[in-house]
C-alpha cells in the first residue's frame, strides 16, 4: 500500500467516524474516556481469568491430589477402623475434604455434561500424579465435587471436595469490584470534564450573542484551562475593540454630518438669492444630488446606532411597514407563520424592511411581504412584480452606490444604498440578505434573522 492509498483510507475512516460519532464536545470526550476504560477492563478480565486464574486453579488441583495421596497412604498404613475414623475426622477438619470408604469399584469415567475449568484441572492432575482409576462428578450440588478413587485393597474412597478448595475467590466479587471502580473513576472524569467544558459553553453563548448583535454581559473565567481562559480574554478584548470602533465611526459621522451640511446649506441659500437661469437650476440639482448622497451615506454608515436589542412582535412591525407604504396607495400584502416574538433592534429592522419595500414599489406595482418562523431563524421575503435583476448582478447590487442603469430608472432619486443598508442591518443581527427570482415575476429579497 503506497502513501496515497493509505492517506485516502485514513481520510475515509476519519469521515466515517466524524459522521457517526456524537456531535457535541462533551459526548465525544465522554466516548474517548469510556471506550478505553471498557476495552482495558475487558482485556484485564480476560488476562486475569485466562492466565492467572488457570494457573492458580492448576496449582490448587495439584495440591488437592497431593492431599489425596497422603490420605491414601494413611489408609494403606492404618487399615483398622479406629484409624479410619481418625483419617476421616482430620481430613474434614484440616484439609476440608469429606472422606468415606466403601467396598466396590469406581464407576467408569466419562466426560460429564457439566465440566468446568476446575474439574478439568483436577482430572489432569489425577491422571498425571495419582495413576489410579477414578471418577469425577461435578454436578452433586452444594458447591461440591465428588471424587471416587479406587484403592489397592478393593475399597473405594469417596471424597467430597468443596469448590472453595479449587477456586481463588468469588468471580462475581472481582467483576463487581472492577465495575464499581470503573464507574467511580468514570463519574469523577465526567465531573471534571463538565467543569472544563462549562467555560467553553459560556464562551459559545457569548460569541453567538455578539454575532446576533445582542448585548453580551461581562464575564470572567476563574476556572478552566489556560487555553480556555486565553480564548475568553481574547474574545473580551475583541468585543471592547468592536464597540470602540463602532463608537468612533458614529462620532466621526456626526462630525461629517455637521461639516458637510453647513456648506451645503450656505450653497442652497446662495442659489436661492440668485436669479433663475439654466445654470443656477443645474447647480441646484447638483446640490440636491449631493445632499441625497450624503444623507444616504450617513444612513448606511449610521446603521442601528445605539439601539439595544429587545423582544419585539415582528408581525406588528410588518404591519407598520405595510401601513406606511399603503399611505401612498401602494398594493402591499402581509402574512406570517409561526411565533413572531423575537429579540432584535426594532428601528433598524423597520428601516431595513422599509427600504426594501420602497425599493420594490419603486419598480413594481404589487408587493408581497411574508415572514416564516423556522427552528433557528425567521425568514422575511419581499416579492415584487417589477422587472427584476439579472442573476449575475445579485451580488453587485449590494455594493454601496452601485446602480443598475439598464434595468432601473435613473430618475427615481435613489443613490444605490437601499440593499446595502438592508444587508448591513441584517448582518448586524447575525443574519443576511439574499436575492432570487420572485414568483410574481420580479425580484425576491430574502432577509434571514437568527432567533
Amino acid at each position: 500500500m503506497n502513501a496515497g492509498t493509505a492517506r485516502d483510507l485514513f481520510e475515509c475512516v476519519a469521515r466515517f467516524a466524524d459522521r457517526h460519532s456524537p456531535q457535541t464536545l462533551f459526548a465525544r470526550a465522554l466516548l474517548i474516556l469510556v471506550v478505553p476504560i471498557v476495552v482495558l477492563q475487558a482485556l484485564s478480565a480476560w488476562w486475569f481469568y485466562s492466565q492467572r486464574g488457570d494457573n492458580v486453579t492448576n496449582r490448587l488441583a495439584i495440591l488437592l491430589v497431593r492431599d489425596l495421596r497422603v490420605l491414601i497412604a494413611l489408609r494403606a498404613q492404618f487399615p483398622d477402623d479406629e484409624h479410619r475414623a481418625w483419617i476421616i475426622r482430620h481430613a474434614a477438619q484440616d484439609l476440608l475434604l469429606y472422606v468415606s470408604f466403601r467396598k466396590g469399584i469406581v464407576r467408569p469415567f466419562k466426560e460429564p455434561e457439566y465440566f468446568d475449568i476446575a474439574a478439568r484441572e483436577v482430572q489432569g492432575a489425577l491422571e498425571a500424579d495419582l495413576k489410579r482409576p477414578f471418577y469425577i462428578d461435578n454436578n452433586v450440588g452444594g458447591g461440591q465435587m465428588l471424587l471416587e478413587i479406587q484403592l489397592a485393597d478393593g475399597d473405594v474412597m469417596d471424597v467430597l471436595v468443596p469448590h472453595l478448595r479449587l477456586t481463588f475467590g468469588s468471580s462475581f466479587a472481582y467483576v463487581l469490584a472492577q465495575v464499581g471502580l470503573a464507574l467511580v473513576f468514570l463519574g469523577l472524569a465526567i465531573w471534571f470534564m463538565r467543569r472544563e467544558l462549562v467555560p467553553i459553553e459560556h464562551l459559545g453563548v457569548a460569541a453567538d450573542a455578539l454575532g446576533k448583535g445582542r448585548e453580551v454581559p461581562d464575564f470572567a473565567f476563574s476556572g478552566g484551562t489556560r487555553e480556555v481562559r486565553g480564548a475568553a480574554t481574547a474574545f473580551h478584548t475583541m468585543r471592547i475593540r468592536l464597540r470602540r470602533s463602532i463608537q468612533q465611526r458614529t462620532e466621526m459621522l456626526a462630525g461629517v454630518s455637521h461639516d458637510l451640511r453647513t456648506p451645503l446649506t450656505r450653497m442652497k441659500l446662495s442659489l436661492a438669492m440668485l436669479p433663475d437661469s439654466p445654470e443656477t437650476k443645474e447647480l441646484a440639482d447638483d446640490v440636491a444630488d449631493m445632499e441625497r448622497m450624503i444623507e444616504g451615506y450617513l444612513a448606511f454608515a449610521r446603521g442601528e446606532g445605539d439601539e439595544d436589542p429587545a423582544p419585539v412582535d415582528l408581525s406588528e412591525l410588518l404591519e407598520d411597514v405595510a401601513a406606511g407604504a399603503r399611505r401612498d396607495n401602494a398594493d402591499v400584502e402581509v402574512s406570517w407563520q409561526g411565533d413572531m416574538n423575537i429579540e432584535l433592534r426594532a428601528m433598524a429592522i423597520k428601516r431595513c424592511l422599509t427600504n426594501l419595500v420602497s425599493n420594490a414599489l419603486r419598480y413594481g406595482t404589487t408587493v408581497k411581504l411574508q415572514a416564516v418562523r423556522g427552528r433557528t431563524s425567521v425568514e422575511i421575503t419581499i416579492d415584487d412584480n417589477g422587472p427584476g435583476i439579472p442573476p449575475e448582478k445579485y451580488e453587485d447590487v449590494f455594493r454601496p452606490f452601485f446602480r443598475l442603469d439598464e434595468s432601473r430608472n435613473v430618475d427615481t432619486g435613489g443613490v444605490g444604498l437601499g440593499l446595502t443598508i438592508a444587508r448591513d442591518v441584517a448582518r448586524s443581527h447575525g443574519g443576511d440578505v439574499a436575492l432570487a427570482p420572485s414568483p410574481l415575476g420580479g425580484l425576491r429579497v430574502m432577509v434571514r434573522i437568527p432567533t
